[in-house]
């Protein structure tokens, strides 16, 4: 069974580039444009989350706390082209499994996705 990822990212280019890069290596990819467009998702059950953390309106760190705070632990990796350091106690909080920034290479986000995915299928 394929490894699902969601990827909520606002630049569709870079989403769709991204689901389009994961569907050729064998994952199912979920593309949403918002975090509100990802909140009004059918219940679902991903392997990983990939967020921008800088979106309109709801961040990606924001899209992450809200679903801790509702008991959604679904493991996460965070990409950015500008990242503020000011940020990485929030980020840790959320339990990020890792922060990456753009553009990442192809390897490096697979590598992240592995190790996201075996993070949900150890026992809590």
């Amino acid at each position: 069974m394929p490894l699902i990822v969601d990827i909520v990212e606002d630049d569709d280019a870079v989403r769709d580039s991204i689901c389009a890069l994961l569907e050729a290596y064998g994952y199912t990819a979920h593309g949403y444009a918002s975090a509100a467009h990802y909140l009004r998702r059918p219940p679902a059950s991903s392997n990983c989350l990939i967020v921008d953390l800088h979106m309109p309106e709801m961040s990606g760190l924001e899209l992450l706390e809200h679903l801790r705070s509702h008991g959604d632990h679904v493991p996460a990796l965070i990409v950015t082209a500008r990242h503020d350091a000011s940020l990485d106690p929030r980020i840790a909080r959320a339990g990020v499994v890792k922060l990456l920034h753009k553009p990442v290479e192809d390897e490096q986000l697979f590598g992240w996705i592995e190790q996201a995915c075996r993070k949900k299928t150890q026992p809590n």
